[in-house]
């Protein structure tokens, strides 16, 4: 099957399975998976792709261009770290991997191990630094007045959000792809979803608060909205 947006062709693929809705999938390799009820027919399964043809085609854009800002992890590569430009260096011998001003250094040997040493290293960091700032929210919030819980934080890779807030649980998700990010934008993020606790939509009195308890609030907000 295939739809057309802007003079521009693109393929899609119906699995059927036991659900009530039609539901669109595009992977990171940009092929388009549409997840449709048993009984739906083939001409409301297109019409709807049709109808969200627009959203398709800026998501698989969105995922051809982080294929192709994907760093390839060999000896010398840059990445992105708390918004700051960093060197991979590959050691040839068994080290911890560590930070050094602009260098990380990895003990690897092909572009597949260092990837994996350096995941391992930023999932590491990315715990310390969101407990560190969850408590540094919390304690913001509750000297401003405001009755909010210490927050519990998973933290997940999302496509689509940065974080999100189930206030009922006292639950902050919050997007592991931050850490490319300068951290004022991971302090936004947290402050937003704190804001929560006390508006659950994004009214004009959820801006106040927020706004009010981290006046930086739009200028790193701005940042993650460019992306």
């Amino acid at each position: 099957m295939h739809f057309t947006h802007d003079g521009k062709t693109y393929e899609y693929t119906i699995v059927r399975k036991r659900i009530k809705n039609i539901i669109l999938h595009v992977r990171a390799d940009g092929t388009v998976y549409v997840s449709a009820p048993p009984a739906a027919p083939e001409s409301v399964i297109h019409a709807f792709v049709t109808d969200n043809a627009g959203r398709l085609v800026q998501q698989i854009a969105q995922n051809q261009k982080h294929r192709e800002d994907a760093p390839d992890y060999a000896d010398g590569s840059a990445l992105l770290h708390l918004g700051e430009t960093i060197t991979l260096h590959w050691s040839e011998r068994p080290c911890p991997t560590r930070l050094e001003q602009d260098v990380l250094t990895v003990f690897a040997r092909s572009p597949e191990e260092a990837r994996l040493a350096h995941r391992r290293w930023l999932i590491d960091e990315c715990v310390a630094l969101y407990r560190q700032i969850n408590r540094e929210v919390y304690t913001a919030y509750t000297e401003a007045g405001y009755r909010v819980p210490l927050a519990r934080i998973e933290i997940k890779e999302m496509k689509s959000r940065w974080g999100s807030c189930t206030a009922k649980t006292g639950r902050i998700s919050m997007n592991f792809r931050l850490m490319q990010y300068p951290i004022g934008c991971v302090y936004a993020v947290f402050y937003h979803e704190y804001a929560h606790f006390m508006h659950l939509d994004h009214s004009a009195d959820f801006y106040a608060v927020l706004r009010g308890v981290f006046p930086e609030y739009d200028r790193w907000d701005a940042i993650l909205n460019h992306k």
